[in-house]
């Protein structure tokens, strides 16, 4: 099974991207009402914020219909997606926490072992089982 590792990685910086514009910007709960005009019509701030959420989730379903009709759905959750939640909700935490910095040291720590434990050490074990010969 392959992935497009660029284009996960293409959509988790646009969003990123466009929180950080967002907040950059001076968004705060005041600003909901707040419209834009686009070719004659008043859309406000909360409906560009409620698409934002929904559009992603309504792209997860057609991802999955599509897999689905392309007989390619998956058996299980794969690894990698579970650990691609699990960081996108903790990183959801730290919204909004930067003056405090909730669990510097655990983040620096947790950004350590994939680095030099969990990864290196995963592909090794994965090279050495591709060469060893079967007993």
């Amino acid at each position: 099974m392959r992935t497009d590792w660029q284009q996960i990685r293409e959509m988790m910086n646009t969003v990123i991207d466009s929180c950080e514009q967002i907040e950059t910007a001076g968004f705060s709960e005041d600003h909901r009402c707040a419209t834009v005009q686009i070719k004659g019509v008043d859309y406000s701030v909360q409906e560009f914020l409620i698409s934002a959420w929904t559009l992603p989730e309504n792209i997860r379903y057609q991802i999955i219909r599509e897999r689905h009709e392309a007989g390619n759905d998956l058996p299980y959750v794969p690894e990698a997606a579970r650990i691609l939640v699990s960081m996108a909700q903790a990183c959801a935490e730290l919204v909004g926490a930067a003056d405090t910095a909730p669990a510097k040291k655990a983040i620096e720590g947790m950004t350590h072992w994939y680095r030099a434990y969990a990864v290196p050490h995963v592909t090794t074990a994965i090279r050495l089982a591709n060469t060893e010969p079967d007993a």
